[in-house]
């Protein structure tokens, strides 16, 4: 198995799939101004899968609700192993309806991160960089007589090593 090699922003390829153009364009303006190098933009679910299929992405940045192939359809397709080389992807969905139900509907379905409608672009950045690390190898594994210590300064209730 091959370990991923951690990219600098300037080297990341990021996939915005939403159906709503301005939100698109936003979307790519932010990911500009966090100086990630390469986006595209596609306006459906099935227009992503195909994109996935042909091409390597860093992450995936999509809608929740769209009228083909909604962001749980998409997710669903992408997290089978079947799928193939980015069924591993990093994948913050992005939605304007934030009920505890959709936001526990998508993390279950495999989405790394949710982000609210509209977002900035730092908790865009936040949430990228949470949805990567998430897919990151350790490039060691731990002794045994290494001590793991639970980090409680931090939300997530990180464990560090």
């Amino acid at each position: 198995m091959t370990q991923k090699v951690q990219k600098t922003p300037s080297e990341m390829n990021v996939l915005i799939v939403d159906d709503n153009q301005y939100a698109c364009a936003l979307a790519a303006a932010q990911l500009k101004k966090l100086g990630i190098g390469s986006t595209r933009n596609v306006a459906t679910g099935a227009e992503a899968v195909l994109q996935l299929m042909e091409n390597d992405y860093d992450v995936l940045l999509t809608d929740w609700y769209m009228p083909d192939v909604s962001g749980a359809g998409l997710l669903g397709v992408l997290r089978d192993q079947r799928f193939g080389r980015n069924s591993n992807i990093a994948v913050v969905v992005m939605t304007a309806y934030a009920s505890s139900d959709n936001l526990e509907r998508a993390l279950a379905l495999g989405a790394d991160e949710v982000v609210v409608k509209p977002v900035n672009s730092a908790d865009l950045g936040r949430a990228i960089a949470k949805a990567i690390a998430k897919h990151e190898k350790p490039s060691k594994m731990p002794a045994n007589d290494e001590i793991i210590q639970l980090d409680d300064d931090d939300e997530d209730g990180a464990v560090l090593l």
